[in-house]
């Protein structure tokens, strides 16, 4: 039962790109209340000017000085864990952006430490909380297309060249498997269930940095599916979520698909829901005409969703749609990209 009285307070830790969106939204939402934001840049004085709350230079001057109810983690990621550890260990519920850390060690302490003190972990994987991807996930379970074969995933985008002219996005670490990829694994895992082996190629000959560029990766499900990603942040293509569906404004809208699901007795394109089938149910084969079914579903921007929900889990009403535990399951998914490449054997991800 909620112990909860009125809209929850919600504090928000690094307003960079992300974080600003997060402020704005807290700011501006009715089931909730942005009651101070941090950042040790001096642009946190001016977003909390904008946004009529107070600014702190450090997450512990904000726990003391607003003391939030919630706290929204958009720092770097390497950050995650000593920033949601300090709410945690107050008893303070965390939305932390994706991934949930920067390894999986760290992200056993933040797992553990949300259960020694009974506090929840929220997962930034936004994508979740999409009304096309619930519908994708309704679709799958109920055997629309028959009994999951295969999945292919598109995601081709050319970062400009001045992305790069910060440092830390040329090193390891900051290419597109932890910042863009992981988004598309964690719907794999929600979409076709748990990832039992990974096998993957990964290398930088786009542009020759120590970060990789270009990625293949095979992946075994546990359901006995199996499934494929292709990806390069180096390539100028049409191909990737965002670009399909809009979510980011300040990226071209082309509508195309980048996710494939092929079934036993049809297909789906995603995510803008066509699914494929032969015109001849009882006798259906490659020579007989097939035919494209379009869902309609009522669109929904996915971080207020998200964080409707977090409202909620902060009041105990609801528990995280992706828990730290889930969030762990994702990150070494796409670390065991890496580690299949480095070693040229499949990788098993799962948690211990």
């Amino acid at each position: 039962m909620s112990g909860y009285i009125g809209k929850p307070r919600i504090g928000v830790i690094g307003v960079g790109w992300i974080g600003y969106r997060h402020a704005k939204y807290c700011a501006s939402h009715s089931s909730c209340e942005l009651v101070g934001i941090s950042d040790p840049g001096p642009v946190a004085s001016k977003v909390g000017a904008e946004l009529g709350v107070p600014s702190f230079a450090s997450v512990d001057d904000l726990l003391d000085g607003v003391k939030p109810e919630g706290l929204i983690i958009a720092t770097p990621t390497q950050l995650h864990l000593e920033t949601a550890g300090r709410a945690l260990k107050r008893g303070v519920a965390v939305l932390i952006e994706k991934p949930i850390a920067d390894t999986v060690a760290n992200a056993r302490i933040l797992v553990d430490l949300a259960k020694r003190y009974n506090t929840p972990i929220l997962v930034g994987h936004h994508r979740r909380h999409n009304s096309a991807v619930k519908e994708a996930r309704r679709l799958l379970s109920e055997g629309e297309i028959g009994r999951l074969l295969a999945v292919n995933v598109l995601w081709a985008v050319k970062k400009p060249d001045d992305y790069f002219d910060i440092s830390w996005r040329r090193e390891k670490g900051a290419g597109p498997i932890l910042i863009n990829l992981i988004h598309e694994i964690d719907l794999l895992r929600h979409l076709c269930g748990e990832i039992e082996t990974v096998s993957a190629i990964v290398t930088s000959e786009g542009r020759g940095n120590s970060v990789e560029d270009t990625v293949v990766a095979m992946l075994k499900f546990s359901s006995g599916a199996v499934g494929t990603i292709t990806a390069s942040d180096a390539s100028p293509a049409p191909w990737s979520w965002d670009s399909a569906t809009g979510e980011n404004p300040a990226i071209y809208q082309g509508r195309e698909n980048a996710f494939r699901f092929l079934g036993s007795k049809g297909s789906l394109e995603f995510p803008d829901l066509f699914i494929w089938r032969y015109v001849d149910q009882a006798k259906p084969g490659w020579l007989s005409p097939i035919s494209r079914e379009s869902r309609v579903i009522q669109q929904n921007e996915a971080y207020i969703a998200q964080l409707e929900h977090f409202c909620r889990v902060i009041r105990r009403e609801e528990v995280p749609l992706i828990d730290g535990e889930d969030g762990l399951r994702t990150l070494k998914a796409a670390l065991s990209i890496h580690q299949a490449s480095e070693t040229g054997m499949p990788i098993a991800p799962a948690v211990d």
